[in-house]
């Protein structure tokens, strides 16, 4: 058994310039479609009626249409009320969306599928609490996408303005640098994620692997907290309950919040970056393993995207290796479908 503090796998090998290259071009590519399918976000990116929310400590989630603040996390043990799906795999949750809509996911997840592969998701209407899923509470290999809401937890809690002057933050974020953030998690350890693991509840969110090789690794990286390992087995709801957290503290207007706002829009790589830019700005961190034999193969990306209709938050994890074109399929349609809601 390996110390907890410690990962398993090295994600992302952000030294193979090859695989990076082409993991860009892949991206490029599918933005190309994007901004040809879909109209420009006109204006400035900032959410209409977006009041400042409190730091990541002790802030809660507020459901916007109905007023009460209680914790995202919180409100997804609850029992889902999901639409008729008839054939559709897809949960719906606060919004009347028809069968119909739901076409273009269902494709993107039988094209995943079909490959050998698993996918889950979800995305979160942050104003009014509406939730679109598919294995929302599955858990897979996080890779390098667990670095921003680390990052996000130690600007918020630790260093606030005094983030600017630490080049590791700007390594990590637009570069997945894995030297520069063992080097932050190794200083500033594990306290400042437990602090946003906690408020996001994210922690008491249910979780099973989602098939058994992955549930066996992650048995085997077991440790007290999420928190508590540099790298982590997490579900797609509990990516978006600690996105959420990170939402609140980047619109804030707290210390260090409106300079890491702007790291998180530049990453090298982000399929939710390229795809989310054209309904608005976008915050997003992705992380991979490309070992498609192994039981960490993961493509993963996560974050926000400030639409001009509200905030939309979302978390896509798949058992691919270095498969962007897979996640940005998923997120190109979880934004039409936002579009629609609103």
């Amino acid at each position: 058994m390996r110390d907890k503090g410690e990962h398993l796998r090295e994600p992302d090998g952000t030294d193979h310039f090859g695989a990076v290259a082409s993991i860009a071009l892949a991206i490029t590519a599918v933005a190309v479609l994007v901004t040809v399918l879909v109209a420009p976000a006109q204006g400035p990116s900032q959410a209409p009626d977006q009041q400042p929310c409190a730091q990541v400590v002790g802030a809660s989630l507020e459901t916007a249409a109905s007023g009460d603040a209680r914790p995202f996390a919180e409100e997804l043990l609850d029992p889902l009320t999901t639409q008729p799906k008839e054939s559709s795999p897809v949960e719906v949750a606060g919004a009347a969306i028809g069968t119909s809509a739901l076409a273009e996911l269902d494709a993107a997840i039988d094209a995943v599928e079909a490959d050998g592969h698993d996918i889950g998701f979800l995305m979160l209407d942050a104003q009014a609490g509406a939730t679109v899923g598919y294995h929302a509470d599955r858990s897979f290999y996080s890779a390098s996408s667990i670095k921003g809401p680390y990052v996000a937890s130690v600007v918020s809690n630790v260093l606030g303005d005094a983030a600017q002057g630490d080049g590791r933050v700007d390594a990590i974020l637009r570069y997945s640098d894995n030297e520069a953030y063992a080097s932050l998690r190794n200083q500033y350890g594990n306290d400042p994620m437990r602090a946003l693991v906690d408020a996001a509840g994210a922690e008491q969110l249910p979780s099973e692997g989602i098939n058994e090789e992955v549930a066996a690794a992650a048995e085997l990286q077991s440790a007290p907290s999420i928190a508590d390992n540099h790298y982590e087995f997490l579900t797609p709801a509990q990516m978006v309950a600690m996105w959420d957290q990170c939402r609140m503290f980047l619109e804030s207007g707290e210390p260090g919040a409106a300079w890491l706002a702007g790291e998180l829009q530049a990453p090298e790589i982000s399929s939710l970056s390229h795809v989310g830019r054209a309904w608005g700005t976008t915050w997003a961190k992705a992380g991979w393993y490309p070992d498609d034999a192994s039981s960490f193969a993961t493509t993963v990306d996560a974050g926000v995207v400030r639409t001009q209709t509200g905030d939309v938050v979302i978390a896509v994890m798949t058992t691919s290796p270095i498969d962007f074109p897979a996640t940005a399929s998923v997120i190109l349609p979880l934004l039409e479908l936002h579009a629609q809601m609103s």
